[in-house]
């Protein structure tokens, strides 16, 4: 049976690991020490403490961001913009602290994702769908859901600005239910698929006319201060929003939606306003939606196979919880964190494991190495083209590894994270394995600039040295390693290969013991740097090593 009944006492230090794995970007060794004197309610409000909002990126021909009033430099083009906005939102992962905002900024791009090449001409577009994703990253989902549907850079990615009425878009109307929000659910009629209808899509998109991007970004949300979309029409009244009635099937209660405050075929901006919180209440009234909504956690934080005993006995209470809190997200996270399920205690240790079971995206794989080894980057105050620069290369290792950073294949994000029956699996191919390796290469031999300048580099050694308690005792060493870098526990033949094979090159432990003291004499690493290098590079290519 799973259970999401809590856990008591201290996390320990694998516990601790698996939680910060999961709900982070990759911990750091301090984190995982923090973290393993914590319980896992204390940890979880660890997890959510409020973060300093990240500074927008800069561009260092002009000196600043790319926020109105500030214009783009005439000699950037929009594919530069563009990278530098990745390169600016990964490095915010990097460096962020033992938080779940981060990580909540990703999820909510995998379940509501834009194309930023889509939006490119407009720059500050994608920047505001990330504010967008922070501000609610721990907050409302339902509320994030309704911003979502006048967001700028949504409105032109699923050509919601289109949508006027006589002339509907449906793209949107029907994404909003089936990936967003409802889902498809099992098709049991001609155009009825359980969850909605065809006759549901089309009076949503009928409830959604009307909206068009605002490039002057004069129209701010007065809750998340952000800049919005806005209603085609004048100061007062709309001139595109669709005034007949909406009505919905018995997926939706037969609710019928009407448009007020209509005179000569046409509305006030506010009732369009009222309307778009109208007809998001009635979907997230479905019971299905805070169902869809938990399965998606559920695939994102512990494991993508849900079957009927998970459906029944996780799902669904999670979904009550949701539900009972208006979909205040961390009331779901708060639980699910806390339980036996998500530790992997309410299961024989043979069957249903969670820890260790899910392969790590290429993103999780690099910035959670970054992390793990505190691996600095080039300094934006200091060396900004250089930052820009190593990110540019770090995008270009993403994209050979199966992730097309920011860059989904379709409206429906990126296809390990909802595509049946792979789930995961997709990130693992020949191609997208051989250059995962490769990656493990490049960061133990360094990321350098044209003229030489390295920007990244591992040095593992320094990380021994730093951080290990007894480095010259090669069996601690092993130990201490393996729990940092592994997430699962390692047959004893397994260990044995690393430490004998890969790190003692089958020499005694004695020897070891003497080549590490003359380093720390002499301060001449070769010899030991050989072998560590050639042990980071074993375990980091190992498959033990892609998951988490």
């Amino acid at each position: 049976m799973a259970s999401l009944s809590p856990i008591s006492g201290p996390l320990g230090a694998a516990k601790a690991a698996h939680l910060l794995r999961r709900a982070t970007f990759g911990p750091r060794l301090s984190d995982i020490q923090t973290f393993s004197t914590l319980t896992a309610t204390a940890a979880f409000q660890q997890l959510i403490q409020p973060q300093v909002t990240p500074n927008n990126p800069i561009d260092f021909l002009t000196g600043t961001d790319w926020v109105s009033p500030n214009t783009v430099h005439p000699n950037r083009d929009a594919g530069e913009i563009s990278e530098f906005t990745s390169g600016w939102w990964i490095d915010n992962m990097r460096s962020s602290g033992a938080n779940l905002t981060d990580r909540m900024v990703w999820f909510y791009h995998t379940h509501f994702p834009i194309i930023i090449s889509r939006v490119e001409n407009k720059p500050q577009f994608s920047l505001d769908y990330l504010r967008l994703l922070r501000f609610y990253a721990l907050g409302n989902f339902k509320d994030l859901a309704r911003a979502f549907c006048i967001d700028n850079a949504v409105l032109i990615h699923l050509d919601g600005h289109l949508n006027v009425k006589n002339v509907p878009q449906e793209n949107f109307g029907r994404e909003f239910l089936e990936l967003f929000t409802v889902g498809k659910g099992p098709q049991v009629g001609p155009q009825d698929y359980t969850n909605f209808t065809e006759n549901d899509v089309k009076a949503l998109t009928k409830a959604l006319t009307g909206w068009g991007y605002d490039d002057s970004y004069q129209t701010i949300d007065p809750v998340t201060g952000i800049p919005t979309g806005k209603v085609k029409g004048n100061a007062t009244t709309s001139s595109q929003h669709d005034v007949s009635n909406k009505q919905f099937s018995a997926a939706f209660s037969n609710t019928l939606i009407q448009t007020g405050n209509v005179s000569g075929g046409n509305t006030t901006i506010q009732s369009v306003y009222d309307e778009l919180f109208d007809v998001v209440t009635m979907i997230f009234s479905s019971p299905h939606t805070a169902k869809n909504i938990c399965r998606r956690i559920y695939r994102e934080f512990v494991y993508y196979d849900i079957t009927p005993t998970i459906e029944t006995d996780i799902i669904e209470p999670l979904a009550v919880i949701l539900e009972q809190n208006n979909f205040e997200i961390t009331s779901v996270l708060s639980v699910l964190f806390a339980s036996e399920h998500f530790y992997d205690l309410d299961t024989p240790p043979t069957t249903d494991n969670n820890i260790g079971a899910i392969i790590k995206s290429p993103l999780d794989l690099l910035v959670g190495t970054l992390r793990l080894f505190d691996m600095q980057v080039p300094d934006k105050t200091l060396a900004l083209e250089n930052h820009y620069n190593l990110y540019s290369q770090l995008l270009g290792k993403l994209s050979l590894g199966g992730l097309n950073f920011f860059e989904p294949y379709d409206v429906a994000g990126f296809e390990p994270y909802f595509q049946v029956p792979g789930f995961h699996r997709y990130w693992i191919s020949a191609n997208y394995l051989a250059n995962r390796y490769k990656l493990a290469e490049l960061l133990v031999n360094g990321f350098t600039a044209a003229g030489g300048t390295v920007l990244l580099k591992l040095d593992f050694v320094q990380f021994v040295k730093d951080n290990c308690s007894n480095p010259s005792d090669s069996l601690i060493l092993m130990q201490e390693l393996v729990f940092w870098m592994i997430p699962i526990q390692l047959t004893s033949e397994r260990f044995d290969y690393f430490k004998d094979d890969i790190l003692l090159l089958q020499l005694s432990a004695a020897n070891w013991t003497v080549e590490w003291n003359n380093y720390i004499a002499t301060n001449n690493d070769t010899t030991v740097r050989i072998q560590l290098e050639r042990l980071a590079l074993a375990i980091m290519q190992s498959p033990e090593y892609q998951i988490y």
